[in-house]
This record gives C-alpha cells, sequence and structure tokens, in this order.
C-alpha cells in the first residue's frame, strides 16, 4: 500500500471514529432538549447511558473474534450504516422502551463491528514501518477533528428549527445520513488487507482464546483502565475553575473547549510520534501517567483563589495535554507485546473490554466524592482519586516494560 492510500485509509477511519458515537451520547449535547421530547425523568435519561454501556460490555469480546475473522472493509461500513439506520428509528421519537432497545442496538452496532474494527485497521496500516504510536495517535487527533466538524453541522440543524423537539429530530436525521453516508465512503476507500480472511471461525475463537491467557495482554488492558479512570476525572476540572477559582461562566466554557478539541488535535498524534521515537509505547505511558499524576497532586495543595487562577488553567492544559498523549498511545502497545496482526482484533477486544469498565461506575464516584465532601474539599478527593489511578496505571507500565523486556533479553 502507497504512503498516500495509507493516509487515506486513516482519514477513512477517523472520519467513521469521529462521528459514530454521537447518537448513542445524543443526551450529553441535548440533555434538555431529548428529555422534552421522550418526556422522561432524569433517572430514566441515565438509563440510556447504562443500556448501551451493557451492550457494549458484552460485545467487546465478540467483536475482537469477528473483527480477526471478517476483513474491517466490511465491518467499519457495516457498523456505522446499522448505527444510522437506528438513529432514523430514533427520530420518530418511539415509546421510551424502544429508545432503550435502540440504545442497547447502538452499543451492538458500534462495539461489535466498528470498535474494535477500528483499532486493528489502524494498526494493519502501521504494519509497514512500525509507526504504531503516529497512527493511533493521527487517529485520535483526526477523530476529535471529524467529532468536532460534525457536532457544529448538528448544531446548524438544532438552531435552525428552533431548538426544541423538532430541532432534536432533524439533528438526529442529519446525525443518522451523515453515518451512512461516512459508511459508503468507509466501504469506497478502505482497502482489504491481506493478512486477513486468512482464519475460519474456530481458528479466531482459538486465536481469542490464547490472547486472554497472555498475562501481557491484560496488564496492557490495566494501563487502559487506569488512564481512562484518570483521564475522565478532566470533565471536573472546569467546574472547579469556575467555582473555586471564581472564573466566569464564558471563560471556563471557552477553556472547556480548547482543553476537550483544541488539545486533542495536536497532543494525540504528537505522543504517537514520541512514543515511536522512544521505541516503547508502553514506557512512554508510563511517563505520561507519572507526570499527570504529579501535575494532578498539585492541585491538592494549592491554594483556590482568583490570585491563582492562571496556574490552575495552566496544570489543567498540561494535565489534558499529557491525557490525551496517553490516549493517542494505549492501543499502540498490541505490536509490542508479541500480538500478530492476525490475532490484533482479539487483543483489541480484551484490552477493550477491561478499559471501558470504567463507564460503569466512574462518574459515579467522582460525584459522591463531590457530594461527600463540600467545596474544595470534594474536589481534592476527586484529585486524590485521579492521583490514585495515575500511579496504578504506571506501576503496571513499569511491570509490563520490564516482562518485555525480559522476553526479549
Amino acid at each position: 500500500m502507497s504512503n498516500a492510500k495509507r493516509y487515506i485509509n486513516l482519514i477513512a477511519i477517523s472520519i467513521g471514529a469521529g462521528s459514530i458515537f454521537k447518537l448513542a451520547y445524543l443526551r450529553d449535547v441535548f440533555y434538555t432538549p431529548l428529555q422534552e421530547a421522550l418526556g422522561v425523568s432524569n433517572t430514566q435519561m441515565g438509563l440510556l447511558i447504562t443500556f448501551f454501556a451493557i451492550t457494549q460490555a458484552l460485545a467487546y469480546l465478540p467483536g475482537g473474534w469477528l473483527v480477526d475473522l471478517v476483513p474491517v472493509k466490511y465491518l467499519m461500513p457495516i457498523g456505522l450504516i446499522a448505527t444510522g439506520l437506528l438513529g432514523f428509528w430514533e427520530a420518530t421519537y418511539p415509546p421510551f422502551a424502544v429508545i432503550l432497545l435502540i440504545q442497547m442496538g447502538y452499543g451492538i452496532t458500534i462495539t461489535l463491528f466498528f470498535w474494535d474494527a477500528m483499532i486493528k485497521a489502524t494498526r494493519m496500516l502501521a504494519e509497514a514501518d512500525g509507526t504504531h504510536g503516529k497512527m493511533f495517535g493521527l487517529m485520535e487527533g483526526l477523530r476529535g477533528l471529524a467529532g468536532t466538524l460534525v457536532s457544529f453541522g448538528a448544531l446548524y440543524f438544532f438552531n435552525g428549527f428552533g431548538e426544541g423537539p423538532e430541532g432534536l429530530q432533524k439533528t438526529i436525521i442529519f446525525y443518522s445520513a451523515a453515518l451512512l453516508v461516512c459508511g459508503v465512503i468507509s466501504f469506497l476507500l478502505l482497502d482489504k488487507n491481506e493478512v486477513e480472511g486468512k482464519v475460519n471461525a474456530k481458528e479466531a475463537l482459538q486465536g481469542l482464546v490464547r490472547v486472554m491467557k497472555m498475562p501481557n495482554v491484560w496488564l496492557a488492558a490495566a494501563i487502559v483502565f487506569f488512564g481512562y479512570s484518570f483521564y475522565n476525572g478532566l470533565s471536573y476540572m472546569s467546574p472547579m475553575l469556575e467555582e473555586l477559582f471564581g472564573m466566569g461562566s464564558t471563560a471556563a466554557s471557552a477553556v472547556s473547549i480548547i482543553r476537550q478539541y483544541g488539545i486533542a488535535l495536536f497532543a494525540a498524534p504528537l505522543g504517537g510520534i514520541i512514543a515511536d521515537k522512544m521505541g516503547s509505547r508502553v514506557s512512554f505511558l508510563r511517563i505520561c501517567m507519572l507526570a499527570g499524576g504529579i501535575a494532578t497532586a498539585i492541585f491538592i495543595f494549592i491554594p483556590y483563589s482568583n490570585s491563582t487562577l492562571v496556574i490552575g488553567i495552566a496544570l489543567m492544559l498540561l494535565i489534558a495535554v499529557l491525557m490525551f498523549m496517553m490516549r493517542g498511545t494505549y492501543y499502540a502497545t498490541s505490536s509490542e507485546l508479541g500480538i500478530s496482526i492476525v490475532a490484533a482484533g482479539s487483543a483489541a477486544g480484551v484490552m477493550s473490554l477491561l478499559g471501558n469498565v470504567p463507564d460503569f461506575y466512574i462518574f459515579t464516584l467522582y460525584g459522591w466524592c463531590l457530594d461527600a465532601f463540600e467545596g474544595a474539599a470534594g474536589y481534592r478527593a476527586v484529585f486524590g482519586i485521579m492521583v490514585a489511578f495515575a500511579v496504578l496505571g504506571a506501576l503496571c507500565a513499569v511491570i509490563l516494560y520490564k516482562r518485555i523486556k525480559t522476553v526479549k533479553s
């Protein structure tokens, strides 16, 4: 595959990855309009993510098996198009019980068909020259850019149709249509890799079982688990700047947008490039974890006041850079573990299964800290837990790196 073709494939992967989650997480951006359109309680709104997360968890391992059996050129378009079709159904505003079934459907179409295929497809693009960190970092950055552009397009439709249930309906239709287009584009642009389609269903299942028995794979998955737990604490830093440092709401929102979208565009690719230069993605993740933990620990001890606002903003942005550098790298470790490209889907399934477990509890845990401890004490509790996650993640990286070095020596 030519270098130009590799990057065309990467762009196709990234566009799909930046768009496919928008419908499942519609409540995150359009909470009040969605609640009004469905006529449901806050508890029922919470169930939307619960039902989605349950089917996601059930689909990670089968998805890993499936992607080692079927070429990603077919799986990714199926996932995108099926998710879009479910979105058109959601746009009819069916009864809430049906909405929950649709959320479960999203868990299947996104996870079973798309997610593990996305990870394996990105790794295949890096096999030619070993630039796994660079490819995964670029994918993460381009994924963020694509997601931002699609979100602005959705806002255009939402505002243009009155910002109520009708506006939201048109937004859902826009997202759904965009996914159908992405599905067609990915099918036309993605190439079938020569290593794909070499095993049958039984051999793919045996490969999954072998991967599940590898301690190094579970250590790599634990790095994702602790890194993702740590990363989710970032969402509490913007309200902290507003509540404790006296930052204005508009300024806090602007900083939050920069943290969430602007930094991802350069930090994820940069992290991947640095990791490749170091020669070990695992070792790079250890450094990111430790540096992120140290920067977060400073938040526990500095005084919270308007006079230290600049320090608070700088620390938050530094942590965001480190975390997006990490996010652009932690699925790029399978080649370093000695996992063959044929079994890369199975490794992605195991890492995704454990790595995304925090979705079940992490926001509840952080939220409980803020409710149980008043004001600054609540945020210090959140940061303390984040530091613990960072240290544990770094410890897993140290152990994994030593195990890899032992095998190679």
